[in-house]
């Protein structure tokens, strides 16, 4: 935990994990195994998957199987065991159960006094910054969402999320019917305007801005082409990190200009239900397993949950100039969905380590050496 002192610039660490859905049974459960470590941060980070209500009309386009995606409101005091400082609301759930549902969700964290980001009653409520001063030095937080139906995010007259929509494309490499396409995805320039406008906003009346992207391709290790053009233009505005989540599996860091890219944290915590398929994708036919499975060839078959128990905790120590240090805690989900610190006698420990390098050579400026440390990785140092 940083600490500030006299003699010391203001400062704090930051811990930020990624998706979270709750179901384990009791609640508290789901950050049993690393609530500890989560407590040696000054402010503590997390994406909210589900949506905490008990009104709403479940919204049949979404696809998503209903009993996971709505949950009892007292549930969501699993997160104020840890407790989190802060949550995203933002997500491609947010609208699942209506406006109705997202106003419930916003209130329900509000009655534990954990701030929110990313969702409200409206998108001026969506888009506004939650502050958080530790050790004198004051922290907004922003949080924008990618990938959700069109009844999903915020207007000015309806509850919903704050959209960072992009636009996709499908460009030929050469002239073969049938050729893989080159698949081109730009950010919607009004919204791209208006989060850097929200940056700016933000950094008139903090120290330090972070902003939380719920964005990018479910179950791939590569990020899309929108993704860094948007992270670039939120910290060329003054942004000091980006926390990426959504794919449900890691994805590479990035280091652009002092400041951390973390495109994907992947999953924190993920409540097991057991049985069956995956939840069909939103035509009704397809399953997951379908689109983002392989079979590749005789005897080789590539799973799209192969990385789902992956994950991470960052720890981001923040000061005035923005960001100093950060490491990088590897976690690997139980069979409950429970987080578990991995242990650097443990192979996964290595495993990780490598393979989070491997998603770092993916990505233009990725960090692609990572050396480990007292049982974290060390991914940037400003001094170094």
């Amino acid at each position: 935990m940083a600490k500030s002192d006299k003699n010391a610039a203001p400062s704090v660490t930051l811990a930020a994990g990624g998706d979270v859905s709750s179901g384990h049974k009791p609640p508290e459960s789901a950050f049993a195994h690393i609530k500890d470590a989560l407590r040696t941060a000054d402010i503590r980070f997390a994406q909210v998957e589900r949506l905490y209500t008990e009104r709403g009309t479940y919204q049949e386009s979404s696809g998503c199987l209903q009993q996971e995606v709505r949950q009892p409101p007292h549930t969501a005091a699993a997160f104020s065991s840890v407790p989190f400082s802060v949550l995203s609301l933002a997500s491609n759930h947010s609208g699942d159960w209506g406006p109705e549902a997202v106003e419930d969700t916003v209130d329900t964290f509000r009655k534990l006094g954990i701030a929110t980001i990313g969702a409200g009653r409206n998108v001026a409520e969506a888009r506004l910054p939650a502050i958080i001063e530790k050790n004198g030095l004051r922290v907004a937080f922003l949080g924008y969402c990618s990938v959700m139906l069109p009844q999903f995010w915020a207007t000015e007259t309806r509850a919903g999320c704050a959209p960072m929509r992009a636009e996709t494309f499908y460009k030929p490499y050469e002239y073969q019917p049938g050729s893989p396409p080159h698949i081109i995805t730009i950010p919607d320039q009004g919204d791209l305007d208006a989060l850097i406008e929200d940056v700016h906003k933000a950094k008139r009346s903090a120290d330090v801005v972070i902003v939380s992207m719920h964005w990018g391709l479910h179950y791939t290790p590569i990020p899309q082409e929108y993704q860094p053009i948007v992270a670039h233009a939120a910290i060329d505005a003054g942004a000091s990190a980006i926390l990426g989540h959504h794919p449900h599996q890691q994805q590479g860091v990035e280091i652009y200009k002092g400041a951390a890219i973390f495109y994907s944290l992947g999953n924190l915590a993920f409540h097991r239900r057991g049985g069956g398929l995956s939840v069909c994708m939103p035509d009704g036919i397809h399953t997951h397993k379908e689109v983002f499975s392989s079979d590749m060839d005789p005897g080789h078959f590539y799973y799209y949950r192969r990385h789902w128990n992956e994950g991470g905790v960052a720890y981001i120590d923040l000061d005035a100039a923005g960001v100093r240090n950060v490491a990088y805690l590897p976690t690997l989900m139980n069979d409950a969905g429970e987080p578990e610190v991995v242990l650097p006698e443990n192979a996964q420990f290595e495993t990780s380590r490598r393979y989070l390098e491997w998603l770092g050579a993916g990505i233009k400026g990725g960090v692609t050496q990572i050396d480990a440390r007292d049982g974290r990785y060390v991914m940037y140092q400003r001094d170094a």
